[in-house]
């Protein structure tokens, strides 16, 4: 990828900004886009006409449903026109299957209604990435980008707004005398006339938008490829290395011209020449001629001028007896503002099932995680299995039975330690520690399990906290009850003063 030949400027934008980019893209090479769009697109029409020739709704339909097929070769000629490689219409259409094949059938079905469409291309078709990888890039390019999905929904409502304005067109130009349909029937009779504008309507805006829609999603791929990657940086290192080697071959030429001079100069002194300049005096300027001139400047338009501007401010509703009424509106608005309402109803309605949609499938993915979530899930299992079996009373030959232990462990312990019993402390902190997971926590530990186990089941299912306390415990009683390493009073004191922040008592 050779930056030194981007036709585009990268500097830091906002997205926003990167789509006014990509509309500027579009705008400069309209016309091989949108020839590029309509040799696909026309084929695949003329395909789905012969198949449903009697019902033209579904040709527009399968038409809108193919637009993966149509915008990979504006992708691919994007890909090359930013890098100064312009390629003919005939060219990129000689590879059209090599360009959309890949991920085709994917692209037709799961990701048809992915709103970044236009974002995510470049990946598979650009980086050639598909599966994990493919994920794993997108995951990383799409962190809060969401100006995608608005640029889809815009294109939208684009669409459907120029095909409203196409029809509504083509009835005014018919002269009113030789009008033989009205404007309703036009969008919503039973006759193929309106199937027929529909259908071309539909082709022409689509036609119209794609260009802009590409172009728009290319740019957002591209600004953000350049905040990771650092494109823009690279590009300003390589001009300031530029601007360094010019001034220094200018310095390089400076340097022979004042030595040239100097050289000049010495054999003027010695043949006696005299080089003294004749004095330059600066003109002057009055005082009132200086007030003038500033006066005259400051009175440019350039330094100063105003502006009034307006704003809406909402005062209310105004209260009135009867509903206004609305005779005075023409029957072509009438029936405007009802197809408007048609279709508003029909996107609320698609909108409705969309949103239903999402959530069985927010439902859906929270049942997968928590079936993942096996440490959860082990946890839960775990705290109903102690509750249902029988409560163990000893463990690594030690007594668990809670009327054995006092009800305060830490304060015991410290008598102990005082009359100079650690092993009996010891102990005495251990079997209460292990009481306490059995009987409180509800951790269900198996009678052939080591401490080592042990360890590990406080780690998975307590705090850090305090599987950081329960290991420095058992490592001191490892060391005393299979090492015979009575260990400090220190350590002891240390423990039995956390004891309360970690334990509390065991018959609480």
């Amino acid at each position: 990828m050779d930056l030194d030949r981007l036709q585009i400027r990268l500097r830091r934008r906002t997205t926003w900004e990167a789509i006014d980019l990509g509309f500027a893209m579009a705008r400069r090479w309209f016309m091989p886009l949108w020839l590029l769009w309509l040799s696909t697109a026309v084929p695949v029409a003329l395909i789905f006409f012969l198949l449903f020739n009697d019902t033209l709704w579904l040709v527009g339909l399968c038409l809108w449903w193919f637009k993966p097929l149509y915008e990979p070769t504006l992708m691919f000629w994007l890909s090359r026109a930013v890098f100064s490689e312009t390629l003919s219409v005939k060219l990129v259409m000689k590879q059209w299957w090599r360009i959309t094949r890949p991920q085709i059938l994917i692209n037709l079905t799961l990701r048809r209604f992915n709103p970044g469409r236009s974002f995510t291309m470049p990946v598979a078709l650009l980086e050639q990435l598909k599966g994990k990888p493919r994920r794993q890039r997108v995951q990383v390019l799409g962190r809060n980008q969401h100006a995608s999905a608005w640029l889809t929904v815009v294109g939208i409502h684009l669409e459907t707004i120029l095909q409203m304005a196409f029809i509504t067109l083509l009835f005014f130009l018919i002269p009113e005398d030789l009008r033989w349909i009205s404007l309703e029937d036009m969008f919503m009779g039973d006759g193929q006339i309106g199937e027929w504008l529909q259908l071309a309507g539909g082709v022409l805006c689509m036609s119209l938008i794609a260009p802009f829609y590409v172009s728009a999603g290319f740019a957002l791929y591209l600004h953000r490829r350049s905040e990771l990657e650092g494109w823009d940086l690279e590009i300003a290192f390589r001009q300031m290395n530029e601007r360094y080697q010019q001034q220094t071959e200018s310095r390089r030429s400076v340097g022979s011209v004042v030595s040239a001079l100097i050289l000049s100069l010495t054999i003027a002194l010695v043949t006696n020449i005299s080089l003294a300049p004749a004095p330059a005096y600066a003109a002057g300027m009055e005082a009132e001629q200086t007030r003038n001139t500033i006066e005259e400047v400051l009175a440019d338009e350039a330094f100063g001028r105003y502006e009034q501007e307006g704003y809406w401010k909402y005062i209310g509703e105004e209260e009135t007896q009867e509903q206004a009424d609305n005779s005075w509106m023409p029957d072509f608005l009438k029936i405007l503002f009802r197809i408007i309402r048609g279709f508003l109803e029909g996107y609320a309605s698609v909108g409705k099932i969309l949103m239903w949609g999402l959530g069985i499938a927010i439902v859906v993915y929270l049942l997968y995680r928590i079936s993942q979530s096996q440490g959860w899930f082990d946890g839960f299992a775990a705290g109903r299995k102690s509750r249902r079996r029988e409560q163990p009373v000893e463990l690594f030959g030690l007594d668990l039975r809670p009327e054995s232990l006092p009800d305060d462990p830490a304060a015991e312990a410290l008598k102990l330690i005082e009359a100079g019993q650690l092993r009996a402390a010891l102990s005495l902190l251990y079997r209460a520690a292990l009481l306490t997971l059995i009987n409180r926590h509800h951790i269900e530990i198996p009678r052939s399990a080591t401490e080592g186990e042990c360890v590990g089941l406080v780690e998975r299912y307590r705090s850090t906290d305090e599987a950081a306390f329960f290991a420095r415990l058992t490592g001191l009683w490892l060391r005393l009850a299979y090492g015979h390493q009575e260990p400090a009073s220190a350590d002891l004191i240390t423990l039995c003063q956390q004891w309360q922040g970690v334990y509390g008592r065991v018959t609480d």
